[in-house]
């Protein structure tokens, strides 16, 4: 893997509201103080919302809650995730606004975890086990590993300014440097969905919730078509 400065500042960029105010941000590494902070930001809005862990009941669980933390927790300590910031005062980044946490897969391993013991904890093991049989970053890029996403959010007042896909374009440069000749992962929102388009990623697999369903013998909830995975080719 190739070495990098760590933290690092990935991008900045300016949004106009609908009053008419100017916000700057900014995406950075999350810093080592900060893991906390992203991972209870992460245990919010985040697993309430998104198809994935609302089908799965884990907000609605305080122990599936906690064997979430444990994970996201390694995950961040990984030190390849990213936060958006907003920019305040001096122009550095102060209040969290968004989260894309990032890990490797390799192809042919599960990712390391301790195994859950919840029903929401089985349930979502069960959805990514089925999700990750799909072999098309592999395919398409002709890579063993590849950076993948492992949850993206953005604070629900600062939506619809463009942060996931800022995010994404950051964690494109961010693979780039770790030595990763592909990023990408399952995309299980529309908006997240919308934003990996937007980025640049392509879509290069997708089934309805439905089939999806079946394969996992769950029942989805939601007005989204398809689960889909994205990828880009980041050399």
């Amino acid at each position: 893997m190739a070495v990098r400065g760590y933290p690092k500042v990935w991008r900045r960029f300016e949004r106009v509201t609908e009053d008419g105010s100017m916000l700057k941000f900014e995406i950075e590494d999350v810093p080592e103080a900060m893991w906390i902070t992203a991972v209870e930001f992460m245990l919010g809005s985040y697993i309430r919302e998104d198809v994935w862990w609302a089908t799965a009941g884990t907000a609605q669980d305080l122990d599936a809650v906690e064997e979430y933390r444990l994970l996201l927790m390694s995950i961040i300590k990984e030190k390849m995730s990213l936060a958006c910031f907003l920019a305040e005062g001096d122009g550095s980044g102060h209040t969290l606004v968004g989260v894309n946490l990032c890990l490797t897969q390799e192809k042919g391993r599960f990712v390391q975890h301790n195994p859950p013991k919840t029903k929401a904890g089985l349930l979502s093991l069960r959805m990514f086990s089925e999700a990750m049989k799909v072999t098309a970053i592999y395919d398409k890029y002709g890579v063993n590993e590849y950076l993948m996403g492992a949850g993206l959010s953005v604070k629900p007042e600062y939506r619809g300014l463009g942060i996931g896909v800022e995010l994404l374009r950051a964690r494109m440069e961010l693979s780039k440097a770790l030595g990763y000749r592909a990023t990408g992962g399952i995309f299980t929102s529309g908006p997240g969905q919308h934003a990996a388009e937007k980025a640049g990623m392509e879509c290069l697999y997708q089934v309805t919730y439905k089939k999806f369903g079946k394969q996992c013998n769950i029942t989805f909830n939601t007005d989204v078509d398809c689960l889909k995975i994205f990828g880009v080719e980041t050399v």
